[in-house]
């Protein structure tokens, strides 16, 4: 029996609907298409999206003082708090890449 060292077949799946064909990625059924790569290719990625919507929600919170706020309850407060973390968790990130 010869000595392997790695598998045979690599071949696992990641998420479902992944092809790994030049990424074919299915995220799910859409209403429309058509519109929707259209919003990818003119607007952005659904991260850039994403993005754009977690610099917005972050302004409103600190306009609103939100994270002084008395009429939050600790709960509301947390989830602000792990949101805020994962803003500038991103922001590390992005400033990494740029050095």
């Amino acid at each position: 029996m010869p000595l392997q060292l790695a598998p045979s077949s690599l071949t696992q799946p990641v998420l479902s609907n992944w092809s790994f064909n030049l990424f074919s990625v299915n995220l799910g059924a859409t209403s429309n298409a058509k519109v929707e790569q259209q919003v990818i290719e003119q607007v952005g990625s659904y991260g850039k999206q994403i993005g754009h919507l977690t610099e917005a929600l972050e302004v409103v919170i600190s306009r609103l003082h939100l994270m002084e706020s008395k009429e939050l309850s600790q709960d509301e407060r947390d989830a602000l708090v792990v949101f805020l973390a994962d803003v500038a968790a991103v922001r590390k990130i992005k400033a990494n890449a740029k050095t």
